[in-house]
């Protein structure tokens, strides 16, 4: 170089020799010259003919040079060879200058003839005049760290070569929450690609659904400040729309120097045993919801069978119980509701027992509740059960009657007591099959066949506005009617003896006998209160009694007559019900919820019936 300049910097100067002048430019560099020493970074200054002219005690360190030992020589000397360093020295020159400023790694040669990584910054010094005077070089030994990196990335490579056949989707997070590497499983949990996920790492968040959202957040936010193994389960939407279940453990790297390298996580498909757990978690409630219900069950059906035992059977033979027998077993084998009317103590609750004993349901629970025994406020939950908290002294969950009754009868005796506002839900079952617990969200289903009873005219409370004409409806499609005492005179003997029989056994006499007096007084009797009236007359009898021939102590009133009824024969009656049933249903003979299914009759026979009977429509 025609320009070339010698130049040497000693304790208190800078000298520049041109060849091209007889004068000599010196420089102060004092200060400078102990600043350099003073650095904690190795520093190397070559002249412009790439001369070494200066190098502080780190760079001595780091060389294992002495200072004297490099002054003059040329900069190649520290790099393993001339054509190594030339090569180097034109890539940077050819570098734009903002480039040419950015650091640059190169293999240097120390003097026990062994090489280490160098992280290299180089600058230029210029005069005043804007000559280059010398190139300053900034370096950094970074063999430890090169030596990091590089076991780093082969374990790295050794984890993708795992990973790429692992069948969980895993994954290298970096702390800036960018992915450095994530495995080909993704797509099969997730229907994106790997690359997808590395070129948009909140994909991931994103595929969360919504309602999960929240806590992988706080899991996020729990990780960065524990820095310890975490797992969690959320779920995703797959990009076909299935909705998967994934189990997700991170595990924070740390450096030997506590600094956060990233996060090491795996994600693994459970949607399977998801399943299973909610399918097992189901059945255990069923079973226990079963168990619930058969304690209750075992509760109350011992509590029925003490009652049930007070009436056998239907007691009589005339004309017009043989009428509700034979009802009974038009109905009984049908799940059709069924309304039985009549005066009190007529045997409303021995007609519904009939009607379950001879149906299809006789193997499960005939349920019974008395609607006019009940505070309006819990009739509610006597019938539909509450749960826990539902009210103030709700303490713990209750099964309702109509959940004890599934697959069996209920009987609502004094159904016209029903309060309006409960009408609309008992409809709803009827109707549904269908009803929630008081204070519950969760629709229960239900299969219940429901007898209901009054002595109250229905369509007189309907007109009133206290009873639903919708409910009315749906409860009369099959009435039957159960006959006042008065109406079956004929049966009084008979009921007599059986009740005396069951009292005198109860309080351990013997009556073999009821004289003829006493059966026509009973007979002559208008019995108000019906059949429950007669048996507490033979009860007050039977304690009154001390031999074996029936004492009655009841004074019945002589002037009350028993009120006359004309009966209709057996075909008349007939008729007539036919014909309320064809009313019903719209005379519809055939089909779903004609008269013919109602009837249990074939549709050819029930039109023979209603031409032999000559029943026409109005």
């Amino acid at each position: 170089m025609s320009n070339a300049k010698d130049t040497f910097i000693t304790d208190n100067r800078i000298t520049v020799d041109d060849d091209s002048s007889s004068g000599v430019c010196q420089h102060s560099m004092g200060s400078i010259k102990r600043i350099f020493r003073a650095l904690p970074d190795a520093i190397l200054c070559v002249d412009y003919s790439q001369r070494i002219i200066m190098l502080n005690p780190a760079m001595e360190d780091i060389l294992g040079y002495r200072e004297d030992e490099l002054l003059g020589q040329q900069h190649f000397y520290l790099y393993g060879s001339k054509e190594e360093y030339e090569a180097t020295f034109n890539e940077r020159l050819r570098l734009p200058e903002e480039e040419a400023k950015k650091p640059y790694v190169v293999k240097l040669k120390k003097k026990d003839g062994t090489f280490f990584s160098a992280e290299v910054t180089s600058s230029v010094v210029k005069g005043r005049d804007g000559d280059t005077i010398f190139f300053l070089h900034l370096m950094r030994d970074i063999t430890e760290r090169k030596r990091l990196e590089d076991q780093l990335r082969e374990l790295e490579q050794k984890y993708r070569t795992v990973a790429d056949f692992a069948y969980d989707w895993e994954c290298w997070r970096l702390p800036d929450g960018g992915f450095k590497f994530v495995s080909p499983s993704c797509e099969r949990i997730t229907g994106y690609t790997a690359s997808q996920f590395m070129s948009y790492p909140g994909l991931l968040r994103d595929i969360i659904v919504p309602e999960d959202r929240d806590l992988w957040d706080r899991y996020q936010e729990n990780l960065a400040v524990n820095m310890k193994q975490e797992a969690l389960q959320f779920r995703i939407l797959r990009r076909d729309g299935d909705i998967r279940w994934v189990e997700h453990v991170c595990q924070p790297v740390i450096g030997k120097n506590h600094e956060l390298l990233g996060y090491r996580t795996s994600n693994r498909d459970i949607t399977k045993r998801k399943l299973n757990e909610n399918e097992l978690r189901q059945a255990l409630f069923k079973i226990k919801e079963y168990q619930e219900q058969l304690e209750a069950e075992s509760v109350y059906l011992r509590e029925e069978m003490k009652r049930a035992n007070r009436h056998a059977d239907i007691i009589g033979g005339s004309n017009a119980i043989q009428y509700v027998f034979f009802k009974i077993e038009q109905i009984a084998a049908n799940d059709t509701s069924v309304l039985l009317l009549g005066e009190t103590g007529t045997g409303k609750e021995l007609i519904a027992r009939a009607i379950h004993t001879t149906g299809t349901r006789s193997d499960r629970p005939l349920i019974i509740i008395n609607c006019a025994t009940l505070p309006a406020n819990l009739i509610e939950s006597e019938l539909f059960g509450h749960e826990k908290g539902s009210f103030t002294s709700a303490h713990s969950k209750q099964i309702g009657r109509f959940e004890l009754a599934d697959k069996g009868t209920i009987f609502l005796d004094e159904i016209g007591e029903l309060p309006l506002a409960l009408q609309s839900k008992l409809l709803r079952v009827l109707q549904e099959g269908e009803f929630e617990r008081l204070g519950g969200t969760k629709t229960i289903k239900v299969d219940v066949r429901v007898i209901a009873a009054t002595n109250r005219d229905l369509e007189e409370e309907v007109k009133k506005g206290t009873f639903r004409k919708d409910l009315w409806y749906r409860l009369n499609v099959f009435p039957i009617t159960a006959p006042p005492l008065r109406d079956r005179a004929e049966d009084i003997a008979l009921l007599a003896r059986y009740f005396t029989d069951r009292f005198a056994k109860k309080q351990r006499k013997t009556i073999n006998y009821i004289p003829s007096h006493i059966i026509e007084q009973l007979e002559g009797y208008s019995w108000p209160g019906n059949v429950r009236e007669l048996e507490n007359v033979i009860e007050r009898a039977v304690i009154n009694t001390t031999g074996d021939k029936l004492n009655m102590v009841d004074d019945l009133c002589k002037s009350t007559k028993q009120v006359e009824k004309k009966f209709q024969s057996m075909e008349a009656m007939e008729r007539d019900y036919i014909f309320q049933v064809l009313e019903a249903t719209n005379w519809k003979v055939s089909g779903k919820n004609s008269a013919s299914e109602i009837l249990g009759l074939k549709r050819s026979t029930l039109r023979a019936k209603i031409d032999k009977l000559n029943i026409t429509k109005l």
